[in-house]
């Protein structure tokens, strides 16, 4: 299966969550164009939801999956919708961690990042206080925050290609077409919200469960937008036996 982290994210993201899943699955996790530690060469990559779509099927192709289970957090998760509305055939399940996807405003803090010249002055000034903010907005239980996890994402931040990527994928990436193509979504899809989500809120799950056909949908109480960290063991009793069918369809995982 592959893992996919959500926006201004990167797969260190899923520290917790790989060795849980890697003792029946072969995991992969990636960092997307425009996040974590991929560098983009290419200077005439576009960085719109179809181009980052598209460099996951590029991905499955070099590592030799033809077909593959996703869990994709926040945009990870808007990401991996748009992966499986333009090839259905490639995508086995679908589980969505607070998922992006939705034609509906970003938060405010990753909206600063669209203005020239401010957006600029933001991400250059980003340091482990404001780490630290994001993280902490994304959590309910903020004891659970990982410090690892702070001082990894205020070094990322620091790159100045990870800078400039950030600014190219937060204006350039829009939801409406993936929100429309809803429908085309083939492959079983498991839903999950933190009840408290302050990035993503909770009442907009209705909007997928209305479109997507076959979606297995949960609030998970008490918890923020990054549950799989903040609620681990609530998300995992949900996220474990979803996956789990996929192995039981198949003769290796």
């Amino acid at each position: 299966m592959l893992l996919l982290p959500g926006g201004g994210g990167w797969r260190l993201n899923f520290h917790a969550m790989i060795p849980v899943l890697a003792v029946r699955h072969t995991v992969y996790a990636l960092d997307p164009p425009g996040q974590g530690f991929t560098e983009v060469r290419d200077a005439s990559f576009p960085y719109d939801a179809d181009a980052v779509a598209g460099s996951i099927g590029a991905f499955l192709d070099a590592v030799g999956l033809a077909r593959t289970a996703i869990v994709g957090h926040s945009w990870g998760g808007g990401f991996a919708l748009r992966f499986a509305e333009r090839h259905p055939d490639r995508v086995s399940r679908l589980a969505l961690i607070a998922p992006g996807g939705l034609d509906v405003k970003d938060a405010w803090e990753f909206r600063l990042l669209r203005y020239p010249l401010l957006g600029e002055l933001v991400v250059r000034l980003m340091f482990k206080r404001s780490v630290r903010h994001m993280l902490r907005k994304s959590f309910v239980h903020r004891e659970r925050i990982p410090e690892a996890l702070v001082e990894e994402a205020a070094h990322a931040a620091r790159s100045p290609h990870l800078r400039a990527a950030m600014l190219r994928i937060e204006r350039s990436v829009t939801w409406a077409e993936t929100e429309r193509d809803l429908p085309l979504v083939r492959a079983p899809v498991l839903l999950l919200w933190g009840s408290q989500d302050r990035y993503f809120p909770v009442h907009l799950i209705d909007r997928f469960t209305a479109q997507l056909p076959a979606v297995e949908a949960h609030v998970v109480p008490g918890c923020g937008h990054s549950l799989h960290d903040d609620c681990r063991q609530a998300t995992y009793s949900l996220l474990s036996p979803f996956l789990e069918r996929e192995c039981d369809a198949v003769s290796d995982c």
